[in-house]
């Protein structure tokens, strides 16, 4: 028993090939598509969420500063009626004592 080997050419088997190695390209190709399409949709949502991120921190700021500035004010002015309020008493308390405020310094003569 003698086996006779069939002799199979290239063109035999092309049909196999394409069977076997056909879906697999295709299925390979596909999924470099959906990769792709799935990493620029990341990257999308990764930007609008950093520029949504710097915006919300610039508004915080801004907020921050704002608030900064008011609370500035109002202490500058609460400390201004205060000043005039204690030159009031100081000048009652000399008025009351007669005596009179002392004299400027010599310095402040001469830069007048």
């Amino acid at each position: 028993m003698v086996g006779v080997m069939e002799v199979l050419t290239l063109g035999d088997l092309a049909p196999v090939l394409a069977a076997v190695i056909g879906p697999m390209v295709v299925m390979m190709f596909a999924m470099m598509r959906y990769q792709h399409v799935d990493s620029v949709k990341t990257r999308d949502l990764m930007h609008n969420l950093i520029e949504q991120s710097r915006q919300e921190s610039r508004d915080l700021i801004e907020q921050s500063r704002q608030e900064s500035r008011e609370l500035i004010e109002k202490g500058h002015s609460e400390l201004a009626s205060g000043l005039g309020e204690v030159r009031e008493r100081l000048a009652y308390i000399e008025g009351y004592l007669r005596q009179s405020p002392p004299p400027p310094p010599e310095g402040d003569a001469q830069a007048a």
